[in-house]
Order: structure tokens, then sequence, then C-alpha cells
């Protein structure tokens, strides 16, 4: 049974490039299947974002889940605290939580992927060796991350996030700022993904990455494993 923190780092993003009129922000799924697992295994989750407060929901996302147990305005309403009250990403102390999870949304496109503070610390996660973990457009926050020596730290690891099929079928290929998995091929990373809208998780040591929404579940699940693992080696 969990009794640690994890961080959720999220997007403050909420319009979609040069579609003004078109809102994004994190897609509410990928937090909440997450949420709810981790914390029904007594893990602790705080919420952050770049600019802190009240955090952007991306209004495709709350349309009706595949999944019966999910009602996402229902689940926004229980948890809204969760959501508008995020700490600013520069307040933020890495030793205090035991991995960090990057949900997907649009947002993270613009926002997270060349954001300082959390290029800075998402270089202390990996530096300490904790899990670190990120879905469909989440994995964008990790492309500005470096390794002392000034590599990425994708380079040489497995990873999956949106593909470039997902994005057509969404009609968003032309509006989302780069290719997702040729931007983490130019990080040195092996980018692997499956058929659109299959579940898709790859584990890479301690980084764990995945394709889609429809992945979030056993992402969570996986992260579970990798903590509870990492938590033996260390007592």
């Amino acid at each position: 049974m969990g009794h640690g923190k994890v961080l959720f780092v999220v997007t403050s993003h909420d319009r979609m490039g040069v579609l003004r009129n078109r809102k994004t922000g994190v897609w509410l799924e990928d937090f909440a299947v997450a949420h709810d697992i981790l914390s029904e295994a007594g893990y602790e989750v705080t919420t952050t974002s770049p600019r802190g407060g009240e955090v952007p929901v991306d209004p495709g996302s709350m349309q009706a889940s595949e999944l019966a147990f999910f009602t996402p305005d229902i689940w926004l309403e229980r948890k809204k605290d969760l959501l508008q009250e995020s700490v600013p990403l520069g307040e933020i102390r890495q030793d205090e939580y035991d991995a960090v999870y990057y949900p997907g949304g649009y947002g993270s496109f613009w926002d997270l992927s060349v954001n300082r503070d959390n290029a800075e610390l998402l270089e202390s996660f990996v530096g300490s060796g904790k899990p670190v973990a990120a879905i469909r457009h989440g994995t964008a926050a990790l492309l500005s991350a470096k390794t002392p020596a000034g590599q990425s730290i994708l380079n040489g690891r497995r990873v999956t996030g949106a593909s470039d099929d997902e994005e057509r079928q969404m009609a968003l290929d032309r509006v989302v700022p780069f290719s997702l998995g040729k931007r983490l091929s130019r990080c040195g990373a092996e980018y692997v993904c499956t058929e659109p809208w299959k579940p898709h998780v790859i584990t890479d040591g301690m980084l764990i990455t995945g394709q889609n929404t429809q992945s979030a579940g056993e992402l969570a699940f996986t992260m579970l494993s990798v903590m509870e693992n990492a938590g033996d080696r260390s007592g």
C-alpha cells in the first residue's frame, strides 16, 4: 500500500494555437483516471501548473467517456479543488515527492514543452532516480530537460505519446505546433506507437509513457508497481 506523494504537472495554456476560438487545457480523463488509481492505493496527489491557480480543462474531454464508471462533469464537481488551486510550478520542490506524472492535454505543446521551471524540476526527478510518467500530449513536457552532460533526458530511451495518426483523426495535425513523435525522435529517443486509440504503455527504467487516454489506467498501475519496487530497493 502506498503512503507517499505524487506530483501531477499540468498545462496552464488554454488556446489551441491558430484556432484562437478553440479552447484547450488538460485532458480530464488522463488526470482523473490516474488520480483515482493512485489515491485509492494510498498516494497523495498534488497538482502544479506553470501559472498556478485554476487549470484549464479541454472542453473535448468533458464529453461522455468510454469508461462506464467515469462521468467527467460529476468527477470534476467532486474533485474541483485539484484543478482550481494548483501550486505554481516554480514553488515545487522535487524532494517532497515520490514520482511525477504529466497528464495529456494539447496545452502542453505550448507551455510545458518549453517551460524552464518544468525542465529544471524534471531534471531533478531524473537525477534523483525517481519515476517519471507522461501520457499522450503530456510527453511533450519531457522535451526540454537535459542531463548534466547536456544531452536530452530522452536520448537512448524508448517512449511513446500522441501519434500523428491520432492527431489526423482529430483533424488537428495542422494545428499542433509539431509532430510529437518526430520531436521525441530528434531528442534521440526511440519513439514507438501502435494503432490509434489502442492502449499502449512503454516502461524504460523509471520512465513510463502512454500513447493515449485509453492507456491511462495501465500507465497508473505501472506507476504503482515502479514506485513500490523503488521503495523496496531504497528500504
